[in-house]
């Protein structure tokens, strides 16, 4: 009898260490519209690409990026006018130039396509593969984003950020939804309204520096940007509608800075001679 109790008491322990070794590496993601097994490092290493760190003039952030060379992250992050953005893999892209949401804590930053400095400033070293080589041409790892509405109350998420800094760049922590369809804007201490109307919130652990971080679904996918909290286990973040349907006209007012408006002919028109010639007025209209 007491070899019985033994061996069904082994079995028991056995069964209860198989379940949590499985329990540290693989996520169960549940929503309406998704039922699967996910292996949680491999999903990390999988988005990590995509994660970037961003140096402002006065404060750090965290980003995501959007497309090869647009990256996503807090409007109160681009706040400034000069902007470093630091690849997963250490290599250092200068930003170029930035815009924001109007209504939303939402910014984005346009790069360059060249690394403008290495891992290490104090090192000559680099990689093989020419990753970290100053000048070496490269593009971002865009994320693939996905709507909020996708997701449900108690579902795990893990956050992407640098939190208090460079020094603790694409750091992770994992967490769940525990608030959806939250209006943090009433909360201002300052009278003027944050842009976060529309925010949902997690307990994914959160500190100054993890603003504009990926919010990540247990599939890699991103659901919204984190931009501040009340505790490191309250914090709130934008959800990725506000802009999912934007990304053309993003990319349309980068690509605005590449012409300029020519200035207005006082003189009016000339012939080969530059005599004056007379015309018509008209009227223009835009075609459709």
């Amino acid at each position: 009898m007491k070899n019985i109790h033994s061996y069904i008491l082994t079995v028991v322990i056995t069964v209860g260490l198989v379940l949590t070794f499985i329990s540290w590496g693989v996520a169960v993601v549940k929503s309406p519209k998704m039922v699967h097994q996910v292996n949680l490092p491999d999903m990390i290493q999988e988005v990590m690409p995509s994660a970037v760190h961003i140096m402002c003039d006065q404060w750090q952030g965290s980003g995501v990026a959007l497309t090869p060379d647009i990256v996503a992250t807090a409007r109160h992050v681009v706040d400034g006018v000069n902007y470093t953005v630091t690849l997963n893999n250490g290599c250092r892209l200068k930003g170029y130039q930035a815009v924001s949401h109007k209504d939303y804590d939402i910014g984005f930053i346009k790069v360059g396509s060249r690394c403008v400095a290495k891992r290490s400033e104090h090192s000559d070293e680099y990689r093989e593969d020419n990753t970290f080589l100053v000048g070496h041409k490269v593009e971002l790892k865009p994320a693939e984003f996905g709507s909020i509405d996708d997701c449900v109350l108690g579902q795990s998420v893990f956050i992407v950020g640098s939190p208090y800094g460079k020094i603790n760049y694409n750091n992770v922590t994992l967490g769940i939804v525990s608030g959806l369809d939250k209006d943090w804007d009433s909360l201002s201490r300052y009278g003027e309204p944050y842009g976060w109307k529309i925010a949902f919130t997690s307990d994914s652990a959160a500190h100054p520096g993890n603003s504009g971080g990926p919010v990540f679904s247990m599939d890699g996918v991103v659901r919204g940007l984190l931009v501040g909290g009340f505790s490191p286990v309250l914090n709130c973040s934008m959800p990725s509608d506000l802009f999912l349907d934007d990304v053309e006209l993003i990319k349309m007012l980068f690509a605005q800075e590449k012409y300029k408006v020519e200035k207005e002919n006082t003189s009016g028109p000339e012939d080969w001679y530059g005599n004056p010639i007379e015309i018509e007025s008209h009227d223009y209209y835009m075609s459709d």
